[in-house]
């Protein structure tokens, strides 16, 4: 892509101090002649006006690269405001702390049950968030030069839908699809390409940019993000790829004049897949335990917080997960150690029943189970309180705890009798309880 140049102006003000005091002989017109008594002064005022001229260029080099930089956007303003907020941002998450990250991340790129619950504006806001370097670096390149084609040619007012409503576009098919609305502005690309590609043949710039090769690389690239999803090596959103890309091409065929009512009504089921998307997914698993995740979320930013009972909830939770347990043995431990008997209780339990030997103290485990237990003496306590004296091999105590809390559960609660059950067994065969790894 060529690039427009633009001139500097610079200063033609040259005062060589060695020139005080001596008089100019000036010609007919204004033009300076020869300095008397100072043969040759004409040239090294000449050579001094040159080396001024220099100096200057090599004095503000750093000015100098933005002024090239602005004179690459001139007539661009959006697309400079696009890439600009997107390195705000960018540079944001990565100097914050991580709760301050993570304060941005759920503003800006709600999770999904959140867009569910009405954070609607995470559809347009997470495709401006960017969390690696690498990511950021590609999408503001081809938005860069993309986007400046495209926007000299619609205009900056047009450009500006065009950019948000391609946004909208990817998250909310993404979210359709996979339950998820992604990061990043690589729909908003894709919508750039779609749109150049029905416009190509009447436009030369679109040609001169949208190459062959070019469009070969970009819809191979596309080609090899569902093999790296497919294969689990990088979570890419492949709708919002897609979506960007039909949305862009409707959106230039529309505007090429003709086949207007197949574009339109491309654009209708666009449309129709994003409203879908935001209010009814009864597909989706997803959306299924929608309240079970926005509890989960209140029980994270209570923990966050300080709030005991919410670090145990949450520590609970996060527990269920191997790859996350090592996560939430620290959160319960901050709620036992605030007092709270059911944080006592969580931690105790998963200190003594746990698979991984790094995680498993039955000592610890005793002296919760303990302080839960006199704290309250339900028979879900008991039944920990039996596994920590299992865990410690304290088998006599293990024994006549479960049988206390086999005693005391609810005859209605079948699943707690079989359980509970099981475990007895196994004390008396001097095993010891693991939960699944």
């Amino acid at each position: 892509m060529r690039w427009r140049a633009e001139r500097q102006q610079r200063s033609e003000h040259v005062v060589p101090e060695a020139l005080d005091g001596v008089k100019i002989a000036r010609r007919p017109g204004g033009r300076t002649g020869q300095l008397k008594g100072a043969p040759h002064v004409t040239d090294a005022a000449s050579e001094n006006k040159t080396a001024g001229r220099q100096g200057s260029r090599l004095e503000f080099p750093i000015v100098q690269s933005l002024g090239r930089i602005a004179a690459g956007f001139s007539g661009c303003p959006v697309t400079a405001a696009a890439i600009g907020v997107c390195i705000a941002i960018f540079l944001a998450l990565n100097l914050s702390a991580e709760s301050s990250k993570q304060a941005i991340l759920r503003v800006l790129a709600p999770p999904p049950f959140a867009i569910w619950g009405g954070a609607v504006w995470g559809l347009e806001t997470s495709a401006f968030v960017h969390l690696a370097w690498w990511h950021l670096l590609f999408n503001m390149l081809c938005a860069r030069d993309f986007g400046r084609v495209v926007e000299r040619d619609i205009g900056p007012r047009r450009y500006l839908g065009f950019v948000l409503a391609a946004a909208v576009a990817g998250s909310g098919w993404e979210l359709l699809v996979s339950a998820t609305t992604g990061i990043g502005f690589s729909g908003v690309v894709y919508a750039l390409v779609g749109f150049m590609l029905a416009r190509r043949r009447a436009r030369a710039a679109y040609q001169a940019i949208l190459t062959q090769r070019t469009l070969v690389w970009l819809l191979g690239w596309l080609v090899v993000c569902f093999v790296l999803t497919a294969a689990n090596v990088l979570a890419i959103a492949n709708a919002a790829h897609v979506a960007g890309l039909a949305f862009g091409y409707l959106i230039g065929v529309f505007a090429n004049g003709a086949r207007r009512r197949l574009a339109v009504a491309g654009l209708a089921c666009l449309g129709l897949g994003i409203a879908t998307a935001v209010a009814y997914m009864p597909w989706s698993t997803t959306w299924q335990l929608r309240g079970l995740a926005r509890q989960f979320d209140e029980w994270r930013r209570g923990a966050e917080a300080g709030d005991a009972r919410a670090q145990a909830m949450y520590g609970s939770v996060l527990a269920r997960w191997p790859t996350d347990r090592p996560q939430a043995i620290p959160w319960l431990r901050r709620s036992a150690e605030a007092g709270d008997p059911v944080g006592m209780n969580g931690l105790a339990w998963w200190l003594a029943t746990a698979p991984e030997d790094t995680i498993r103290n039955g000592a610890e485990a005793v002296r919760w189970a303990e302080k839960a237990y006199n704290l309250t003496r339900t028979p879900e306590v008991a039944d920990t309180l039996a596994a920590a004296y299992a865990e410690s091999d304290r088998w006599d105590e293990a024994i006549a705890l479960q049988e206390s809390a086999l005693r005391d559960a609810p005859k209605s609660n079948a699943e707690h009798i079989r359980v509970f059950s099981d475990r007895l067994e196994r004390y008396k065969k001097h095993q010891k309880w693991r939960e699944l790894p």
